[in-house]
């Protein structure tokens, strides 16, 4: 009975340290990708831009509106000065969403016309396994905008 018990304690422990593994690969790879899409923004490669969120997104919005989007927000916030990784964690379930694999990303950014930003992503693998992203949103402090545009 020792035995069995020591067994499955064994495997239990393995699969937590592949699991575990998994997600940091998983963080990983959406932090490449959404590296990549925000620095596609920063250089107004829009159209390459909305070429990376996922279908999820495009059914709500198409390109036209959403490299208009991109442009505003950009000549908004000027160009980049610095970013940082703030926080990342994996989820395999949104509600709304249900199952998959979901990383969320945030930044600390500083542009040229706004001095603290937040930015957040999250990004789902889509059926090709391929990191997407799924949202992007951002936040500052309305005097963080600095008046000399």
């Amino acid at each position: 009975m020792k035995k069995i018990t020591i067994l499955i304690l064994l495997i239990s422990y393995s699969f937590s340290c592949l699991s575990q593994v998994f997600k940091e690969k998983y963080i990983k790879d959406a932090n490449n990708i959404s590296i990549s899409w925000l620095d596609k923004l920063n250089n107004k490669e829009f159209g390459n831009a909305y070429s990376v969120f996922h279908n999820k997104v495009k059914i709500n919005s198409d390109s036209i509106s959403s490299c208009n989007a991109f442009a505003q927000l950009m000549n908004e916030f000027g160009k980049l000065i610095s970013r940082n990784l703030d926080t990342t964690f994996f989820q395999n379930n949104i509600e709304g969403l249900g199952d998959g694999f979901y990383v969320f990303i945030e930044y600390k950014s500083v542009y040229k016309k706004v001095n603290s930003c937040d930015e957040y992503l999250i990004l789902e693998q889509d059926d090709k396994m391929k990191w997407k992203i799924l949202r992007y949103d951002f936040s500052y402090l309305d005097q963080e905008l600095n008046k000399k545009k």
